[in-house]
């Protein structure tokens, strides 16, 4: 399959080269910003960095690796230039939005997929190693899940299926557990600080991974406001 990755972010070509790894082949990359031209020249050596539409045009797996905001827009935009088709697979790695924001392509029979990898991209190598085994969580009409499950499985990770209703549960979730943790996160880090203690990640860090892994095992329970206060 020919793969075509659009977008500045960091995901992209670190996916591309993983299914590149897998055996398929790599058509183009549009970029724009250096550092994400500088991540595909390092990462990708003999992809071309070429215009949207000709990458859109030449690959029939093609990687949106943008935020969230403009996903619906460049779609739409690539809908009216009729680069969209039956032998096109189009997949975004947001985790905000589901494959709804697809409907351009997939109105001109293009299959559509939002897959958000449960992990951090440094845009290196190093992130293909970290894949392995990671979670994908794939969302798809249900003609095409077993597509989306097959593209999760051969580059190593494990994917998790959630259906387009349960995405905006999903996002508002991804939110709350990364932000609250980071801010508490940062606030005890800022107690040890003040105190002159130092490498309070070293102390914190054990703490958080233990607090965390109890509330994972612990049973759902409602919470009560009051304990919010």
């Amino acid at each position: 399959m020919k793969i075509g990755v659009i977008g500045n972010e960091p995901a992209g070509p670190v996916l591309a080269k993983a299914w590149a790894n897998a055996g398929h082949d790599l058509v183009g990359v549009y970029v724009e910003t250096p550092a994400a031209i500088d991540r595909v020249e390092a990462l990708l050596p003999d992809v071309p960095i070429a215009p949207m539409a000709a990458v859109v045009e030449a690959a029939e797996l093609i990687i949106l690796a943008i935020p969230p905001a403009d996903i619906e827009l460049t779609v739409a935009g690539l809908a009216d230039m009729q680069l969209f088709g039956p032998r096109k697979i189009v997949l975004h790695l947001s985790p905000h939005r589901g494959y709804g924001v697809l409907a351009d392509a997939a109105q001109q029979g293009a299959i559509p997929i939002a897959m958000h990898p449960l992990m951090h991209f440094t845009g290196t190598s190093m992130d293909i190693t970290v894949m392995k085994g990671a979670t994908f969580v794939v969302s798809t009409p249900d003609t095409y899940r077993a597509i989306a499950q097959a593209l999760v499985i051969e580059i190593g990770a494990e994917p998790f299926e959630l259906t387009e209703f349960q995405r905006a549960a999903y996002a508002e979730a991804f939110e709350v557990a990364r932000d609250f943790s980071s801010l508490v996160v940062q606030q005890a880090m800022g107690i040890l600080a003040e105190s002159e203690v130092s490498h309070p990640a070293q102390l914190i860090g054990p703490v958080v991974r233990s607090a965390v892994d109890d509330a994972l095992a612990t049973p759902i329970q409602p919470i009560d406001p009051r304990d919010a206060q």
